[in-house]
């Protein structure tokens, strides 16, 4: 004999099964897992050194259907370090403070039992400040017959910057970036950029700087120059030849024009008062005067060879 099931009978088993589990679900259970965080800087004198997430072993107590349908171990939650302490030499939040932020994200249908571990390190670093020199990474060329009068100059010349101790005490100068000109005939005046991006500064005062160069045509002329020569103790003379410096001049013709032999001063760079036994092979030679309003003037040869002899 055949029995045939009502359908019924099915629909019911599963809904008894359905409603089993949510019974089940409804009552508390308690759950430890890892509870995944980051830290919030505070305002005011630090800056995060890590943003990495850090695992919290954490016992909390809810209903399944909590747990199952909103699990506080999906997500990572940031901590706020407002109220973190000192402890030897470092940065800590206590266990109270974490697990009162966490209880407040958490909410009441879910209730922190423990929280297993011990004072929690903040990756913060005070921050501080200084002010740096500026270099600048200028490579120029210069046109035939052109020349730099002066020096580069760059507007500011200096910046401050903020940074964590550690890194601030690393840092003595900042570079810009590189700028490269060739075959230069006009004075260049333009915005440059501080090259920081690879520093982990804080702040930086300025993000670039004004790089002037003041490029000029010149003449260029040579000057026999007498070399002078010191008076030496002991009855001895000294005596160089050629008893003449080729001196040579760049400066704008008409600068040229109005000089001659007697703009400049040759003399023998040696302290002869160290003793004649420290005399090189061959006397350097040095200007103990010249025109201010030149560009550049240097000597073709600038060691002589030289005698010393008895009076």
């Amino acid at each position: 004999m055949k029995y045939k099931v009502d359908p019924k009978f099915f629909v019911f088993l599963a809904l008894s099964i359905v409603l089993w589990q949510f019974t089940n679900l409804a009552k508390p259970v308690s759950v430890s897992k890892l509870v995944n965080v980051t830290f919030k800087a505070p305002d005011g004198d630090y800056q995060l050194i890590d943003d990495s997430v850090v695992s919290i072993e954490t016992r909390v107590t809810a209903t399944g259907l909590r747990l199952l349908f909103n699990s506080p171990y999906n997500k990572v939650y940031s901590l706020s370090t407002e109220s973190m302490i000192e402890s030897d030499d470092k940065l800590v939040l206590l266990p109270s403070d974490i697990e009162s932020q966490l209880q407040k994200v958490f909410g009441e249908a879910i209730a922190i039992e423990k929280i297993f571990t011990a004072e929690l390190e903040v990756p913060l670093a005070r921050i501080a400040s200084k002010k740096v020199p500026v270099i600048p990474d200028v490579s120029i060329s210069y046109k035939q017959n052109y020349i730099l009068k002066g020096a580069l100059s760059i507007s500011p010349d200096s910046v401050r910057i903020s940074a964590p101790e550690s890194t601030l005490r690393a840092i003595s100068a900042l570079n810009t970036v590189p700028l490269k000109r060739d075959n230069v005939s006009v004075s260049i005046n333009q915005p440059l950029a501080i090259d920081y991006s690879d520093l982990g500064l804080s702040s930086i005062e300025h993000t670039e700087v004004t790089i002037n160069a003041e490029v000029v045509r010149f003449s260029e002329m040579v000057y026999e120059v007498p070399i002078l020569l010191p008076e030496l103790e002991n009855g001895m003379r000294l005596a160089v030849f050629p008893p003449n410096a080729q001196v040579v001049c760049k400066a704008p013709a008409e600068v040229l024009k109005a000089l001659d032999s007697g703009a400049f001063g040759v003399t023998v760079d040696f302290d002869f008062s160290q003793g004649i036994d420290s005399l090189p092979s061959r006397l350097p030679l040095k200007f103990s005067y010249s025109p201010s309003d030149v560009l550049e003037v240097f000597f073709s040869n600038d060691r002589v060879n030289y005698i010393l002899e008895k009076q």
